[in-house]
């Protein structure tokens, strides 16, 4: 609520220029048929895609409509890119009002790909809002979108019992990826440049937590000199990409799940992606891709994190929570201060 003595206005954080960040306020209308109002509990900032677009990486939007290209990346956001944008994607709320035919009711938990926002109104898409169960708090369940991206790139690419793998990247979707993949992989290299980053990772653990400096020594040496069979690159920096080539091994599989936005990634192929019949695959969160769509779906995904965070202690993973009346000064830290940012909540 604008002045929190209406019920017909909203704020939102808009993305207003290049790491600018600002609260407006919005007029708020009831819920119409097949839609939900919701008032926000807890959302989580995205370090990855999120910050992306607040710095202003983004692409260039399509000649004469600025405003698809946002809607192209989420159906819910408002505005245009690059600026002014309202764009994020994990709000965790409780339903204050239905519309008609709604499946949900007053009182219910949800978890929408929605931007910040402290009340809003969503269609209640199977593909956009997923109901929390009750046994799940609300801070864990609002990292159920970031723990999907991880877990998706396992869905594109499965880590069987022995395989040797990587992870550069030990932000959140890294650490989710490393953590699922420690299940199985007999050897599991973690690299990110921040050394706060890498003590935070211990919990992972991981046969060697290193420096990308350090990455192909280390990999080399838990390998047997025959490179990783996959190594998943989440760390959103170009250079990163080069390095997962490098030290995959022969037909081996680099999975990106990172976000470059405009950031260009020069790489040299020869020998190594040409001799060794490598593969990239790009795992993007917007579908289940590897042919299991006929089985899989976003509600199934969603239902699997949700299910695997009710166990899952979130506190390793929370750096900051902020007031949502301070959300710019968020972005702030998170820009300014990478080394000490990683799970960043916004409280309504």
């Amino acid at each position: 609520m604008g002045n929190g003595d209406t019920n017909d206005v909203a704020r939102a954080l808009w993305f207003t220029g290049p790491r600018t960040a600002e609260l407006r306020e919005e007029a708020l209308r009831p819920p119409g048929p097949g839609e939900i109002l919701v008032r926000g509990i807890v959302s989580l900032v995205s370090p990855g895609t999120e910050m992306s677009v607040y710095r202003g990486q983004v692409e260039n939007p399509p000649e004469g409509d600025p405003a698809a290209a946002a809607k192209l990346y989420l159906p819910t956001a408002d505005g245009q890119f690059p600026f002014p944008v309202k764009f994020a994607y994990q709000i965790v709320g409780e339903v204050e009002q239905v519309g008609e035919h709604s499946k949900y009711s007053v009182g219910d938990r949800v978890f929408s790909y929605y931007p910040h926002q402290n009340r809003f109104v969503i269609a209640d898409d199977a593909s956009l809002v997923f109901r929390v169960p009750a046994h799940l708090d609300s801070e864990r369940a609002a990292f159920a979108n970031l723990f999907c991206v991880a877990y998706n790139a396992l869905l594109d690419c499965p880590v069987r019992i022995g395989d040797c793998v990587a992870v550069s990247g030990l932000g959140i979707i890294g650490s989710f990826a490393a953590h699922l993949a420690r299940r199985t992989a007999s050897r599991l290299v973690l690299v990110d440049p921040l050394p706060q980053r890498r003590a935070r990772a211990n919990w992972i653990g991981g046969d060697a937590v290193v420096h990308p400096d350090q990455a192909a020594e280390a990999i080399a040496d838990l390998t047997g000199g025959r490179g990783v069979d996959i190594y998943i690159e989440a760390s959103g920096a170009p250079p990163a990409l080069q390095g997962a080539i490098d030290a995959t091994g022969q037909e081996g599989t680099i999975v990106v799940i990172s976000y470059y936005g405009n950031r260009e990634a020069t790489l040299r192929l020869s020998p190594e992606f040409h001799v060794r019949r490598q593969r990239i695959v790009s795992s993007q969160v917007g579908s289940v891709g590897s042919g299991l769509q006929p089985r899989w779906d976003a509600a199934r995904r969603m239902g699997v994190a949700m299910e695997e965070l009710a166990s899952f202690d979130v506190k390793q993973l929370i750096s900051h929570r902020v007031p949502f009346a301070d959300a710019p000064l968020a972005y702030e830290q998170i820009d300014a201060r990478p080394d000490e940012s990683l799970g960043v909540l916004l409280q309504y």
